[in-house]
């Protein structure tokens, strides 16, 4: 009886609205939106004295040069401690997240680690360090969702929806995008959407970027004017959309290749840590001072490409720079995205492209700044493998939704070209890559739960029998809601699209076996 119960607890829980869960979403979004303006905020004008001090120094000034120099070893150890002390706050913090909702890892000290994310990534991101705003906001945002769901004692379910709801909020107020933060916490966190979670990241979303918009005003984040160049045969438009599809999945790849290898090359040093992070810190002060244009999350550069004639040379040696430091910075761990960082290597090669077919054909300025646009959208999409994430991201970062057709020509080639090149997502390769927390403990780990899991259009168990899938040792399906209907699942009950499975098992096996799951529910 005792497992019925909690079968039809669980049914009616899918089935019903539920006003408390939604409220909480809220507080997320709030509490994000409040906290992510104010780290957005903090990089802004933490960038603007670097620049300042930078551009009144010059080689005759070698005393305050020394001085800075040694601001920048100093920070870097700071940044350093907070990451051997909560090492989960490394990195963008988007593997995190997808760990934090698939049970592989836990926010032991949430509210420690909230703030250790959010002055590690002031401070190394403020010293020039290329990484972007937006994976620390995203964790900022899960941590901000898990510590209220401790407070307000929700159970998994409801937490992951509202720690998917806080990263979504997170993206929302870092790029004044919401309908991307959605996007993006469905299609590379969540990985399926329900009405319910729906529901969730929209609240979140929206007021987490009505907050943000309060602080920053109602302006797009890139400002961007942008002008259709009517004046090109639209059938040749077509073909250099799909040939620049091609190139940047090519460059796509690259960027991955080079973030994995970077990572591993300075794991493979033999020299203590503190050591490493001084020369990283060096690099980005030298940086800051010979070639200011690459260091930082570059959201400058972008909008400078748009007004700057710049020879196509200095673009290539701009963008080299700039691929190889971000990925010599990712690779220390600090607290630091690559979005914003990937953005300006898209907008660099779009820059460039641009140029070059204009050199050729006479396209005119109004091109190259279309292919500015096309590039950012197209390399995300190369990068992270999230479409519609991407292609939305743009358009809301611009606002030049009537590139819509075009970002969206480029931004699919891509992703059938890096299909092509068996490229793996690379926020997948982060996470399976990050060290997990394979002994979390928990005092009821003895009982057996239920957990749902929703299935995908063709994923690998969508119109299969039950008795054809090989299920995990010690779970046992024991019903299928379709439409809102339970079924007691037989062996030849097939599963289809839609459908979500009730699963009971033990409580110390749900990490490993949702994990497990994932991969054979979903259509990736």
């Amino acid at each position: 009886m005792e497992k019925q119960s909690n079968t039809k607890d669980t049914v009616e829980k899918l089935q019903s609205g539920n006003a408390s869960l939604y409220f909480a979403c809220l507080l997320v979004g709030i509490l994000t939106g409040v906290i992510v303006s104010l780290y957005r905020w903090s990089l802004e004008k933490i960038g603007v004295i670097r620049k300042a001090y930078f551009s009144g120094i010059t080689l005759e000034h070698p005393i305050s040069l020394l001085k800075i120099w040694l601001v920048f070893i100093v920070v870097g150890l700071v940044v350093n401690y907070l990451f051997k002390k909560f090492p989960k706050t490394s990195g963008s913090g988007i593997p995190q997240v997808k760990g934090l909702i698939l049970g592989r890892i836990d926010y032991q000290n949430w509210w420690k680690e909230l703030f250790s994310k959010f002055t590690a990534g002031v401070l190394g991101i403020g010293a020039g360090l290329s990484l972007g705003r937006e994976g620390p906001s995203v964790q900022l945002g899960s941590y901000v969702a898990y510590g209220l769901a401790k407070i307000l004692k929700k159970d998994t379910t409801e937490r992951n929806y509202m720690i998917t709801s806080g990263s979504s909020a997170g993206l929302a107020g870092a790029f004044g995008a919401p309908l991307a933060g959605v996007m993006f916490s469905i299609e590379e966190i969540h990985k399926y959407l329900t009405g319910k979670l729906l529901i969730c990241v929209f609240t979140a979303s929206i007021v987490s970027d009505f907050i943000g918009r309060r602080f920053f005003g109602v302006q797009t984040s890139f400002d961007i004017a942008i002008k259709y160049p009517l004046g090109i045969n639209p059938y040749f438009q077509f073909f250099l959309y799909v040939i620049f599809g091609v190139i940047i999945a090519f460059f796509g790849k690259l960027f991955t290749v080079s973030l994995i290898k970077s990572q591993d090359l300075f794991a493979g040093i033999k020299l203590p840590r503190e050591i490493k992070v001084s020369f990283i810190m060096t690099l980005s002060f030298v940086l800051c001072f010979v070639l200011p244009e690459v260091t930082g999350g570059g959201h400058s550069l972008v909008e400078s490409l748009i007004h700057s004639k710049t020879a196509i040379y200095t673009l290539i040696i701009i963008f080299i720079l700039k691929l190889l430091f971000t990925t010599f910075c990712y690779s220390t761990g600090f607290a630091g995205g690559i979005f914003l960082p990937m953005l300006v290597l898209g907008a660099l090669i779009g820059k460039i492209f641009g140029e070059v077919v204009d050199m050729i054909s006479q396209t005119g300025p109004d091109f190259v700044v279309h292919c500015i646009v096309l590039g950012m959208a197209a390399y995300f999409v190369a990068v992270v493998r999230a479409p519609i994430t991407g292609a939305i991201l743009i358009l809301e970062m611009t606002g030049s939704f009537h590139l819509l057709l075009a970002i969206a020509t480029v931004a699919i080639v891509s992703f059938f070209v890096t299909e092509f090149l068996e490229q793996d997502p690379v926020y997948d390769i982060l996470y399976d890559r990050m060290k997990k927390d394979d002994n979390i403990k928990d005092e009821e780990n003895h009982k057996k739960i239920t957990i749902e899991v929703p299935i995908m259009v063709e994923s690998l168990i969508d119109g299969k029998m039950v008795s054809e899938v090989i299920w995990p040792e010690d779970v046992l399906v024991i019903s299928i809601v379709r439409n809102g209907i339970e079924k007691i699942p037989k062996g030849r009950t097939v599963m289809m699209a839609g459908d979500i499975l009730i699963l009971l098992l033990p409580e110390n096996r749900v990490s490993e076996v949702k994990e497990s799951l994932m991969k054979k529910t979903t259509s990736e």
